[in-house]
Parts: structure tokens; sequence; C-alpha cells
């Protein structure tokens, strides 16, 4: 069974290495500055209205998922991650899920995320689920030459 929980410092290791994981081995995007994952506190629990959760399955990380409030109302979706071998078994949809009514709650008008365009897996997801492409990639949303952004208006 799947349990989801804000971020505590017990899994820090486990958040680095599952996030690194999958964006230099999978990706190849090494050598590229990720602040956020080495203090989740400061970066997603600094306010209310931002916040990180773990997915967690007997205990061992299997998931995240990020959002951090806007002074503007929209929010950034970041670093959701899933355990390649639990992929298209219904993980991402229950991150997304706890994201989207944390969002209603604190008034979130627009989530916008960023990625790859390696990462197709991850592009059709988030159209599955009422995100469209936008040109406009807010600042600190995604550190890459070619991003990919995507919005969802609530």
């Amino acid at each position: 069974m799947i349990k989801i929980l804000p971020y505590t410092e017990k899994y820090k290791d486990d958040v680095i290495n599952l996030i690194l994981d999958i964006w230099e081995n999978e990706f190849d995007y090494k050598d590229v500055e990720r602040p956020d994952i080495y203090n989740i506190p400061k970066f997603y629990q600094k306010n209310k209205d931002s916040n990180f959760w773990l997915a967690l399955s007997d205990n061992k990380l299997v998931g995240t998922i990020g959002i951090i409030k806007k002074s503007d109302g929209s929010a950034h979706l970041k670093r959701m991650a899933v355990k390649k071998e639990l992929r298209k078994q219904g993980l991402g949809e229950k991150l997304l899920q706890t994201v989207l009514e944390f969002s209603k709650k604190h008034k979130i008008k627009t989530i916008y995320i960023g990625t790859v365009p390696e990462n197709t897996e991850a592009i059709k997801f988030y159209k599955n689920h009422g995100f469209k492409k936008n040109s406009f990639v807010p600042e600190g949303l995604v550190v890459s030459d070619n991003p990919i952004c995507m919005k969802l208006d609530m």
C-alpha cells in the first residue's frame, strides 16, 4: 500500500538519490545545479502555501512531488519523480491528486510544470491530466537549454 505524506528529513538521502538517478542516469542531465533537493524545507516548506510530499511503500521512498506557490497566485510543480519500476501503476496520479487538492485549498490559480523534451512519458502524462503546452517559461521553473513548459488553469 502506498502512503503519501509531507516530507521529513528522515528521507533526505532517499529523495536526493531518487531524483538524481532519474535525471542523471535516465536523461543524462549531469552537472546541473539542483540546490532544492538538498534542502527541501527551505525551498518547499518555507510557508503554508508550498509543500513537498513523499510516496512510501513499506516505508521505502517510491515517489516525490513538490509545489511552490508564487506571489501572483500561480505555482510551480516540481520534482515529480516515480521509481522506474513503479511507473504506469497509478502512483503519478496519486501524487498529482495530492498537489491538485492542496492547490485548491491554497487558492492557486495556475500550475506550471517544466521538463525536458526527452521526458516524453512525463509530457504525455501531464497532457492526459489537462496540462497544455505553454510558450512562456516562468523564471526558476526549469534549468535546461530547451525546456518544455506546460500549465494547468485551475
